[in-house]
Order: C-alpha cells, then structure tokens, then sequence
C-alpha cells in the first residue's frame, strides 16, 4: 500500500477462509475491494481444517478445488459414524454440483490459495498489513486505519468488513456485543500422522460414545488427521501427556486404530480449551460482521470453514446490490444479513453444544438415526454436517417420540428405562430454554476470563526408528449395531 489515502468500497479486514472468499466475491462483481491481513503470509491458525461437501462445492463454484488438488489435497467418499451404540459406514450424499462428501485442508494449504484467488479476482490483497483502528464520522464507520511499512495509512470505504476471527478487532472497536454466550465442555485435540493406511475408500471417521468423542480421515498431502477430547475426569492428566493421551484415545476406536498401525505423527499436537460459543452483533452503520468474527459455535461439528463460505456467499450479492445505493441501503442490507445468520444457524450452534457436552448424548438421538439408517434414510442425518437439513426436522418432535416409545418397549432394567425418559425431558427442557433465549437475547458487554484459551503447539518430539504402531483394543474390534 503506497502512501496516503486510499478509496475502496468495501476494506476487509482478514484474509483468511471468510475475508478472502468475499474479497473475490466482491471483487467479482466489480467493486473496489481491499483485502486486509497483519500476517506477511497466511500460516497456521487453530482450525479443524475439516470441511463438508457444501463447502468443497462452494471451492468448485469459487474455481479454486482443482488448485488444491494439485496442492495435494484429496476428498473422503465415505463415513464411518458411531452415535452410543449404533454405528454405520455409508457413502455422504452428493447433490448436483457437489464434488466430495468431505475433506481435511490444513489451513496453510488452503488459505494461501484463497487469498491468491481474491487478488486474481481484482481485489487489492494487502498482507503484513495491520488494522490499528476505524474510520468514523457522524458515527459511521467510514474505514480502516492501517499500519503496514513502517507507516501509518488511511482506507476509506463505504463498509468495513471484519472477518478477522474470534479476538476480533473489528468487532471490538464497534462495540459489537455478544449474546447466547455459552461455555465450551469439552477440550479438543488434534495432529497428522504419516504412513497411515485409510483403506480402499477415504473414509471420514466420526465416533461419540459414551465421554468420548474421536475424529479421523485422510487429510492433504498423505497425511492422517485424528482429533479426540478426553474424558472429563482425565482432562489435567492428558493434558500433561498430550503424546500418550492422543495415542490411547486412537487405540480405542477400531477404524482410527487400524488406520494408524504402523504410522507416525508428522506434525506437533495442537488443541483448544475453556473456549466460548457466542453470536455477536452482526452489523452497524458503516460496519459488518463475518465468520468466527460474528459467531463461533463448539469445534465438536468442524463448521468454522463451511460456516464462514456460507456467509461470504450470502452476504457478497447483498452488499453489491446496496452499494448502488445510498448507505442506508447498505446499513439494511447488512443488517438483514445479521438476521438471516442469526435465524439460520441457531439450531446448527445448539446441535454443536449437544455434540460437545459432557457425558453421553440423549439416548433417544442414536435411536431416530438408527431407525432412519434402517430406512435407508441415511443421507438426512449427514445432511446436517453440511446445514443442509435441519435439526428439528430430522429430529422432530414425532421422530424423538417415536424412538422414545422403542427404547421403553425394549426389554431392560427399569434403570434404563428412567434413564431414557429423563433424556428426553432433558432434551425438551433444553430446547425450550434455546427457544427462549434466541426470542429475547442476553447480551454481553465485557470478555470472559479466557474467551478461547489455544494450548501452545508442542514441539514435535523425535520419533523413535521404528514407529510406534496403534492397536485397536479388543473392545472395540467388532463393529456394534
């Protein structure tokens, strides 16, 4: 960025999956985009790196899916699912336009893409440079105060876009407030191995049972994503031995296990702790909110990626159409936008917090799966990875009934069967309280004490001659129905 003032209709405000993807969709359509990072480069950022085929289909769209292939990244045709007691392994299921059920993209494979796609799409990708503050005046905001080479620079724009994550600037300097804040559970864990053996068919692995919640697949370049969170009486004690923690979760899911016999780890273990779900105030005057910047829900249904592509998606057509306008136009454009996100994910942010509590799920929710499994009914459930179906449509009330009345007919200790009725109350208790609180938020003006408490990467230890091989347990070798 050279020196002095610059004009762009949109600044954006994070180069990263969300802020990258609306510069090139922005840009696409003709409008003055600035694309604005503080990192000189894109590199490592706390992510899942999971994306689902609603994402991989937006890449297609974006024309960037064929770049990545080349980068070395693959797409999983299968899952393997274990919900309790019930277990299944069917192919995801592909609409018109989908080009994979599933894939693991490190971010430094996939964000650097992204932001090469932005600047060829016309947008001014400016990295090492960093957001020091707004624009205002009359209280608008009317752009970005920008620190990049060693001098200080002024953008000017008709909408400043925050799209810079969770300890987001942006939304800090706009007093963006949030609201349905809840506390995450669980602590979550990830690393690659290399030399794993994923199979004939890449096969995304997705168990939770009891307090344990594991994650595997094939990930970019041949290498093997696993991702766990311990148990909750464990949590101090994996936490001083990440090594052997990771390891005796993996030997204690059947397809991870057999997967990693005879592989490596290749990468450092990185996790994330005493995190918080929110929703913050999407929009303002002069000012707009996107991806984990306006709302981070439990990493327990890997959606960050999706999300943040869905938003850009949706909001690009939106803000284009109202800058031929006058900035009223643009304040209510934005502002529908923070209504729509708001409505949409709500049951998709409660989904996640089910996902990632303590303790077993709600016995009820593995029955309506098997029972939709046993209809070959599959693909509604798996829907709901890529928000294309919703929650309350394939767990509605009729289908949780149902199921309820199975698990009380079935024979079993009468223990079982209050356990059983004290889910589901449980369950509608809780919907009730979500319903509620969405109709009249509560909202929040100050951070929590550790809004998201990353653990430091570990350093990679060296790796002994021979690998050391995982074990599936014995308990869990044969697959349960």
């Amino acid at each position: 960025m050279s020196g002095g003032d610059e004009t762009v209709d949109v600044a954006v405000v994070g180069a990263r999956v969300a802020g990258a993807a609306l510069g090139a969709l922005l840009a696409r359509r003709g409008l003055r985009v600035a694309v604005l990072d503080q990192a000189a480069a894109p590199r490592f950022t706390l992510s899942s790196n999971i994306i689902q085929a609603d994402a991989l289909a937006f890449l297609h769209r974006l024309g960037v899916l064929e770049r990545l292939r080349a980068e070395g990244a693959g797409t999983m045709s299968h899952v393997d699912m274990r919900l309790e007691d019930f277990r299944c392994r069917v192919p995801f299921p592909q609409r018109p336009g989908d080009r994979g059920g599933a894939a693991c993209l490190r971010r430094e494979v996939l964000d650097p893409v992204l932001a090469q796609e932005a600047a060829a799409s016309g947008a001014r990708v400016r990295l090492g440079a960093k957001a020091v503050g707004l624009l205002e005046e009359d209280g608008r905001v009317t752009g970005v105060r920008v620190a990049h080479g060693g001098s200080e620079h002024r953008l000017r724009a008709r909408l400043v876009v925050g799209a810079d994550g969770r300890a987001s600037s942006v939304a800090a300097w706009c007093g963006a407030r949030r609201y349905h804040v809840l506390p995450g559970r669980r602590s979550y864990y990830w690393t690659y191995f290399e030399g794993a053996d994923p199979g004939p068919e890449p096969t995304f692995v997705f168990h939770r049972w009891g307090d344990q919640h594991l994650l595997g697949g094939p990930a970019d370049n041949g290498l093997y994503i696993v991702g766990v969170s311990p148990r909750r009486e464990e949590r101090d004690s994996f936490h001083r031995d990440l090594e052997g923690g990771v390891r005796a979760h993996a030997r204690s899911c059947e397809p991870i296990a057999a997967a990693l016999a005879g592989a490596r780890r290749a990468t450092r273990i990185f996790g994330i702790r005493r995190f918080h779900g929110y929703f913050r105030e999407a929009a303002g005057p002069g000012w707009v909110l996107l991806g984990d910047s306006g709302h981070f829900k439990d990493p327990a249904g890997g959606r960050g990626i999706g999300d943040a592509f869905h938003q850009a998606e949706r909001l690009a057509p939106a803000v284009a159409a109202a800058l031929e306008g006058s900035d009223a136009e643009v304040d209510r454009a934005t502002a529908a936008f923070g209504r729509w996100r708001d409505r949409h994910y709500a049951e998709y942010y409660g989904l996640a917090a089910d996902l990632g509590m303590d303790g077993p799920i709600a016995a009820v929710v593995p029955r309506v799966v098997a029972r939709l499994h046993a209809r070959g009914r599959t693909d509604e459930v798996l829907d709901l990875l890529s928000h294309r179906a919703s929650v309350l449509r394939v767990l509605s009330p009729a289908r949780v009934l149902a199921a309820t009345g199975g698990l009380l007919a079935r024979p079993a200790p009468p223990g079982r069967r209050l356990t059983a009725l004290t889910g589901l109350g449980a369950l509608a208790a809780t919907e009730v309280r979500r319903r509620r609180a969405m109709a009249r938020p509560v909202h929040s003006t100050g951070q929590p004490p550790h809004p998201t408490d990353p653990v430091q990467p570990e350093p990679a230890q060296p790796e002994p001659a021979q690998p050391d091989p995982v074990q599936p347990d014995s308990s869990e070798a044969e697959l349960s129905r």
